[in-house]
C-alpha cells in the first residue's frame, strides 16, 4: 500500500507543478490580465498560491498515510479541474489576450491529469477501506 500512496504523492507533485509552469508571463501563459481588478487578480493569486501550498503538504501527507489525506486529494484534485475547466470555457480570468494554443493543450493536459488524480486516489480510498 505503501507503493500506491507514494505513486499518488508524485501524482499530487505533478499536478502542482503543471499549475506552476501557467503562471502569467513565464513560458505558456503569455495573456494580459491588466483589466482585472486589484482584488480580483490578487485574490485568485492567492487562491493558486495556497493551491500550491496545500499540494505540497498533501504530497507528505499522502507519504505518511495520513487518514485524511486522500480526501484532502480529492478536494485538490476537483479544485485544480475547477481552475482549468472555467479558463478553458472562457467564464475566468478574462482576458483580451486570445489563448495560445500551446496554453490550452496545456490545459486540456492538465485538466485530464486533475481527473485522473481524482480517480486514481478515489480507487485508494475504496481498496483501503
Amino acid at each position: 500500500m505503501q507503493d500506491i500512496m507514494i505513486m499518488a504523492s508524485l501524482l499530487v507533485f505533478l499536478n502542482v507543478t503543471l499549475l506552476t509552469i501557467l503562471v502569467p508571463g513565464g513560458p505558456i501563459e503569455n495573456r494580459d490580465f491588466s483589466k482585472l481588478k486589484g482584488g480580483v487578480f490578487w485574490g485568485f493569486n492567492l487562491f493558486l498560491i495556497s493551491l500550491g501550498i496545500i499540494s505540497f503538504i498533501t504530497c507528505y501527507l499522502l507519504l505518511i498515510s495520513h487518514p485524511n489525506s486522500i480526501f484532502i486529494t480529492q478536494v485538490i484534485a476537483v479544485l485544480y479541474f475547477i481552475v482549468y475547466a472555467v479558463d478553458l470555457a472562457g467564464i475566468f480570468p478574462k482576458s483580451p489576450t486570445k489563448m495560445s494554443t500551446a496554453l490550452m493543450l496545456f490545459e486540456i493536459i492538465n485538466t485530464t491529469m486533475a481527473i485522473f488524480l481524482f480517480l486514481f486516489v478515489t480507487a485508494i480510498g475504496h481498496v483501503s477501506s
